[in-house]
Order: C-alpha cells, then sequence, then structure tokens
C-alpha cells in the first residue's frame, strides 16, 4: 500500500504526483495543510522529522525526500520505468534530478514568499503567530530566510541571486533541449518530474517572460502539460483557497515582472 503526505502546490510535491502518474501507481494521498502547520505537528514529524512535504509511507515504511522517493519508486516498481536504461543518460537524468536539491529549491521558495506566500502570510496572520510559526521550523536556516522575506518582500537581499539561479536553470535548459528531445535523452525521464514544477511556480507567480526568448523550453513545457499525467499529478490539484497557501499570481492581478527584470539585469 502505497500513501502520499503531499500538499497541492508544493513543488516537491508535484515531483512526486507526477512520477506516480507517469507510472501508474494507484496510492492513497493525504493532505498536509502548511498554512495550518501540520507539517510540524507530532504526528506528521513521525513520519519526516525534517517537516516537510512530500512524504511516502510504503506498507508502513516512510520514504522521505522528493528525489529519494522518485527514485525508490523505480526501484519498487520498475515497471514503466522513469530512469534511462543506458548509464550516461541515466548519469544526466540524476544531474538534472539534483539541480533542485543543490540550490534550485531554496531558490523557488524565495521567489515564492517574495511575491505570493510572504503577503499572504501576513495578511491572515498577527505578527505573534507568525513568529511562534517560525519558530517551530525545524530548518532554522529556511526560518531565518523566511523572516527576512516576510519583512522585505523582493527587496531581500538574497532574492536577486534566486531569481538569476532560475534564469540560469532556463538557458541550461534551452542549450540541452537543442540536442535532445528530453533534458536526459530521449525519453521522458525522472528528469522531466524534477524539473517541470519550477517552471510552473514561475508561470503561477507571473513569470513566464523568462523563457519567452527560449522557444525549446517553451515546446519541452507544452509537451509536458500535453502528458495524461499532467491532468492526474497537477490539473486535478488546484488551489484550495480558504486561506491556503495561493501561488496563481498570474491569475490575481499582481504584477512582480518590472521589480523581477530589474533584479535580472542587475
Amino acid at each position: 500500500m502505497l500513501v502520499l503526505y503531499h500538499h497541492n502546490i508544493s513543488v516537491c510535491a508535484q515531483k512526486v504526483r507526477i512520477a506516480l502518474a507517469e507510472k501508474k501507481l494507484h496510492h492513497e494521498r493525504r493532505h498536509v495543510e502548511l498554512i495550518k502547520a501540520e507539517q510540524v505537528t507530532p504526528e506528521y514529524l513521525k513520519i519526516n522529522p525534517k517537516g516537510v512535504v512530500p512524504a511516502l509511507v510504503h506498507d508502513g515504511n516512510p520514504v522521505i525526500e522528493s528525489t529519494v522517493i522518485m527514485e525508490y519508486l523505480d526501484d519498487a516498481f520498475p515497471e514503466v520505468p522513469l530512469r534511462p536504461a543506458a548509464p550516461l543518460a541515466r548519469a544526466r537524468m540524476r544531474v538534472w534530478a539534483q539541480i533542485p536539491d543543490a540550490a534550485l529549491h531554496a531558490a523557488c521558495g524565495t521567489v515564492s514568499y517574495a511575491i505570493a506566500f510572504g503577503p499572504q502570510m501576513k495578511a491572515a496572520n498577527p505578527p505573534e503567530v507568525l513568529r511562534d510559526r517560525l519558530a517551530k521550523l525545524p530548518d532554522r536556516a529556511r526560518a531565518w530566510r523566511q523572516q527576512q522575506l516576510l519583512e522585505k518582500g523582493l527587496d531581500a537581499a538574497f532574492v536577486a541571486d534566486a531569481l538569476k539561479l532560475h534564469d540560469k536553470v532556463l538557458g541550461d535548459m534551452e542549450k540541452t533541449l537543442s540536442a535532445s528531445r528530453w533534458l536526459a535523452g530521449d525519453g521522458f525521464s525522472i528528469a522531466e518530474c524534477a524539473i517541470v514544477p519550477y517552471v510552473l511556480r514561475l508561470e503561477k507567480l507571473g513569470l513566464a517572460r523568462m523563457w519567452e526568448h527560449r522557444p525549446r523550453v517553451a515546446d519541452w513545457y507544452a509537451r509536458i502539460r500535453a502528458r495524461p499525467s499532467w491532468a492526474e499529478a497537477i490539473d486535478a490539484f488546484p488551489v484550495r483557497g480558504g486561506g491556503d497557501y495561493d501561488d496563481d499570481m498570474r491569475n490575481k492581478g499582481a504584477d512582480s515582472w518590472p521589480k523581477v527584470k530589474a533584479l535580472l539585469a542587475a
């Protein structure tokens, strides 16, 4: 039995949902209310001591870290493989899959909080509630970043570097896709599962202009969105409303592009 603890718009949860959908694996889903801090309750911390989503429980055994979960699924359920058979292509897949773990995920959190989540949190909570929430985060570096973003938004000192990292990744994708149909070669792989949620997040934040001059990235993104797994893993999980995290700034009339464009050019 597979049970996925996830959140609708968590980029890391999206990775794993896409992988599960591509592999056609039946599983139960349990939504973790991040804005209510359910990820740091004692019950959830027994499943994932890091206090983040996703977490996969397979026959009672927890598996954490989204990249590890995707590889675990390919090991445990080798049908419909998401790793290339050729060693070089598999190595390329792993290079792409580790990009979020190395730095892109933290950069995504920075940009998301600066544009969307920070303002939402401040609007919905008094300062003492926000202080208590940050104090409970197990990752103290993450707590510090969120505090800076709550206070300064896009003017936080590290936001420009976070945006430029996204821009670099998009540039590297454009180059890679000039030589192959997918990031690791000729087939859809864990590399796509790992990277596409971060492109989706940029689009949701109203920053799709970051790849308007990168036609291969645009084509890659369109092809992924046309796959059946997208409807099952992404479209089926819109913003929940009711005070939940909302990254859909594209449709909310909030235009951060002029400031973002200036930061990218600085």
